[in-house]
This record gives structure tokens, C-alpha cells and sequence, in this order.
């Protein structure tokens, strides 16, 4: 992971950042999986949050292969992103 820091940021990634990261992820993951499966039922939610997440890992890896430097803008415009269909419900 420290070479694919490196291409976003430029830098090799600090031993606190990386640490801040892990405990972030997992803890996210979860809150996810728990959210997709209470809004659709256990077994629908879980494959939603699966599919979800392979093409977030599609798009991500398509994006450090071609294009390292947009991952940070398009990571902070996802949230603002994903609120949109809400705007027209």
C-alpha cells in the first residue's frame, strides 16, 4: 500500500497515518455492511454492500493505474456524490 500512497500523495505514507487508516477502515466496513443490511434485509444487503465495494475496488484500481492524482478529489466529492439522489426523491 505505501507504493499506491506514494502515487496519490507523493510522499511514503507516515507510520501514523497508516496506522489512523486501518483503524478507520475496518470500523467503516462494518458500520456499511450493518447499514446496507438493516435497510434491505440480511441477505440483499449483504450482496448489495458486496457489489458495491467491488466496483468501488474496480474504479480505484482503474484510477491508480491511469489517473493516481484524481483519487483524493473524487474520494472527497463521493459523499456529495451519493447524496444526490435524495435531492430528487
Amino acid at each position: 500500500m505505501d507504493t499506491h500512497h506514494e502515487q496519490v500523495f507523493g510522499t511514503d505514507a507516515p507510520d501514523g497515518r497508516r496506522l489512523l487508516l486501518r483503524l478507520l477502515g475496518w470500523p467503516t466496513l462494518v458500520i456499511a455492511v450493518f447499514a446496507c443490511a438493516n435497510a434491505l434485509g440480511l441477505s440483499v444487503g449483504i450482496a448489495l454492500w458486496a457489489g458495491q465495494l467491488s466496483i468501488a475496488a474496480g474504479i480505484l484500481l482503474l484510477l491508480l493505474a491511469y489517473r493516481p492524482r484524481l483519487v483524493v478529489p473524487l474520494a472527497l466529492a463521493a459523499p456529495l456524490l451519493a447524496l444526490l439522489p435524495l435531492l430528487f426523491h
